[in-house]
């Protein structure tokens, strides 16, 4: 019986090989299409101030244009994962050597949040909320 389920199994992958089919699901995602088709602004959690900062977003990349400077900031998201409806995970890329778990909560089509893993002054995983340690994003 088990000889005929490995034949099985063996006699699959040599068909399924040729085709190139990947033998795995890739489970990474993109932020949702209301997020990337829209210009949105930073906003700053209550311990904050001065941030109005106008970001777009392109497939999972974001573009930061700060307010009244030339700057702009090119961040990327990778390894994005949709934990529920409106709950996804990831690691956001600030800079080539500079990156952070991040839980980015969309509350509805104009406003989400993206909240680090690591709050300075807070304890447990991704506790930052509105009132500190949260980017809000409003449009």
């Amino acid at each position: 019986m088990n000889f005929k389920k490995i034949t099985i199994t063996a006699l699959t992958l040599v068909a399924v090989a040729p085709l190139g089919l990947p033998l795995t699901a890739n489970a990474s995602t993109t932020l949702p299409k209301s997020i990337r088709s829209h210009t949105w602004y930073r906003l700053t959690d209550g311990s904050q101030g001065g941030f109005h900062d106008r970001t777009t977003f392109k497939g999972n990349h974001a573009t930061i244009h700060v307010k009244g400077t030339s700057l702009r900031y090119h961040w990327r998201f990778t390894g994005l994962k949709k934990h529920a409806k409106s709950t996804y995970y990831g690691r956001l890329h600030y800079s080539a050597k500079t990156s952070a778990p991040v839980k980015i909560k969309i509350f509805n089509k104009t406003h989400f949040d993206i909240i680090p893993k690591h709050t300075p002054n807070l304890a447990g995983n991704y506790t930052g909320n509105e009132s500190y340690g949260a980017m809000i994003f409003k449009r």
